[in-house]
């Protein structure tokens, strides 16, 4: 086995082995994420759930109580219809301002409450904003670790010239080959055309742009 595939075998395990932390890194990373977001946002519901039951019963209280409070005027006025009862239906209308006044306080306050619950941090959206910063945070790391599998994988071949080749090129070129092709003809334009000859045959024109 050659140097260079053993060179290309060592640094692709070490690429498979940075890949594999990664992908390891990644997944932990996430889930790590995923029940922090769990917690928080069961957090988040939990928080406001004992106040949304009794802002639904004090919501039910008040349908029920204004029904009441409705039921009792129709009987006063059907009792001032038939009966001129003025003195209850007076009685009854003051009742039912009075009551109807509490039934509102007690709306506001049911109102205050679920807002005071919807305002206390951190809410749903709070929480969805934390975990994208972290995200970025730690993609940050991904690529610093991703950059070290593509810079391992970029040196499984060397994109120099080996020693070796270098070495034959300047025998070709050095050593007077371009004469003993030219044979007896030692004009200077067949001594070119055998230098030509040797440089077409051994490539070295099409690489003007990546010299040995």
């Amino acid at each position: 086995m050659g140097r260079y595939e053993r060179a290309a075998k060592t640094s692709l395990k070490e690429a498979t082995s940075l890949a594999a932390s990664i992908i390891d890194s990644v997944r932990q990373d996430l889930r790590r994420e995923e029940v922090r977001l769990e917690e928080e946002m069961s957090d988040r519901v939990n928080s406001v759930q004992a106040t949304l039951n009794e802002v639904a019963s004090i919501q039910d209280a008040i349908i029920a109580g204004s029904l009441d409070v409705k039921k009792e005027l129709e009987k006063a006025k059907k009792r001032l219809v038939k009966y001129g009862d003025r003195d209850l239906m007076v009685t009854q209308i003051i009742g039912s301002a009075t009551r109807l006044g509490e039934l509102r306080t007690l709306h506001l306050d049911a109102v205050n409450r679920i807002q005071g619950a919807l305002a206390r941090p951190p809410s749903a959206v709070d929480i969805i904003e934390r975990m994208t910063k972290d995200l970025l945070k730690l993609s940050g790391s991904w690529e610093a670790s991703a950059r070290e599998i593509d810079e391992s994988i970029a040196d499984v071949v060397d994109a120099n010239a080996p020693i070796e080749m270098i070495e034959l090129n300047r025998e070709m070129d050095n050593n007077g080959y371009d004469l003993i092709l030219a044979g007896e003809d030692r004009s200077e334009e067949n001594i070119q055309k055998c230098q030509q000859k040797i440089r077409s045959l051994t490539g070295e024109d099409n690489f003007n742009n990546y010299p040995l």
